[in-house]
C-alpha cells in the first residue's frame, strides 16, 4: 500500500536539485535566471614575478597573464632609484599574449614593469616584476659540462694506474727471467769471489802478511850478535 504524500512536503528530488535565485514580490516570487558569458566575469591580471634576473646581452621575455580578450596592454615601467608616479611607459616589443620582450638586455632596463590590461572602462594592473640586470660571468678556461670532466679525470686515474704497475711488473718479470737463466747461486758465489778483486796486498803498509812465517814482530837485539841480526822490515 502506497503511502500518501502529505500536501507541502519536499519530494526527494527536489531536495536534491539546486535552488535558484529568486526575489520576493508582494504576492508572488519571481525566479532570476543565471547568465553567464564574458560580461559577467570580472577582470584579472595575475601577480606576476616578483624579480627576474638577467646578464647584460640577454633576452628577456616579462609575462603577462589575464584573461581578457582585449589586445589593449600597456607596460610601464619604474626606473631604478626614481620613485615617481606616474611611471615611464615601455615601448619595447610585445609577444602575441601581451608579454613584453627585450632582445638584448642593458643596465639601462634596469627597474619595476608592471603590466596593465584594458577592457572597456575595466582597468587591472600587475603588482609588478623587479628587473635585475648582472655582468656576464667570466668563462672558465675550460668551458666544459661536469659529465666531460669527470671523464677526464677517470681517463687521468686510469693512466696512472697503468704507469705505475706495467713498469713494476716488467721489472719483476726480467728479474725473474735473469734469476731463472743465469742461475742465483751462481751469481752469489761470483760476487763474492771477485769481492776483493784489485787490492794490493803489497801496498797495505798497516797490515802484516802473516803468509811469510810466525817470525815475531819485536826482536831482542840485545841478545844477538851484530853480525847475525836481521831486522824486520816495516
Amino acid at each position: 500500500m502506497a503511502k500518501p504524500i502529505l500536501e507541502g512536503a519536499a519530494r526527494p528530488s527536489a531536495l536534491l536539485a539546486p535552488r535558484r535565485p529568486t526575489i520576493q514580490v508582494p504576492g508572488r516570487a519571481v525566479e532570476l535566471k543565471q547568465r553567464a558569458g564574458p560580461c559577467c566575469q570580472a577582470l584579472w591580471v595575475d601577480w606576476g614575478p616578483p624579480s627576474v634576473t638577467v646578464s647584460v646581452g640577454d633576452k628577456v621575455s616579462l609575462p603577462c597573464r589575464h584573461n581578457s580578450n582585449s589586445t589593449n596592454i600597456t607596460w610601464w615601467r619604474v626606473p631604478q632609484g626614481n620613485s615617481t608616479w606616474p611611471p615611464v611607459m615601455d615601448l619595447s616589443e610585445l609577444g602575441p599574449k601581451g608579454e613584453l620582450i627585450i632582445q638584448q638586455v642593458n643596465k639601462s632596463h634596469r627597474g619595476m614593469y608592471r603590466c596593465e590590461v584594458n577592457e572597456g572602462q575595466r582597468i587591472q594592473r600587475s603588482c609588478g616584476t623587479y628587473l635585475r640586470v648582472r655582468d656576464p660571468l667570466p668563462r672558465p678556461f675550460l668551458d666544459m659540462g661536469e659529465g666531460t670532466k669527470n671523464n677526464i679525470i677517470t681517463a687521468e686515474g686510469i693512466i696512472l694506474l697503468i704507469c705505475a704497475v706495467v713498469p713494476g711488473t716488467l721489472l719483476l718479470f726480467r728479474k725473474r727471467w735473469q734469476n731463472v737463466k743465469f742461475g742465483a747461486d751462481v751469481q752469489d758465489d761470483y760476487d763474492d769471489e771477485n769481492l776483493y778483486e784489485g787490492l794490493n796486498l803489497d801496498d797495505c803498509s798497516m797490515y802484516e802478511d802473516i803468509s811469510r812465517g810466525l817470525q815475531g814482530t819485536y826482536q831482542d837485539v840485545g841478545s844477538l850478535h851484530i853480525g847475525d841480526v836481521q831486522l824486520e822490515k816495516p
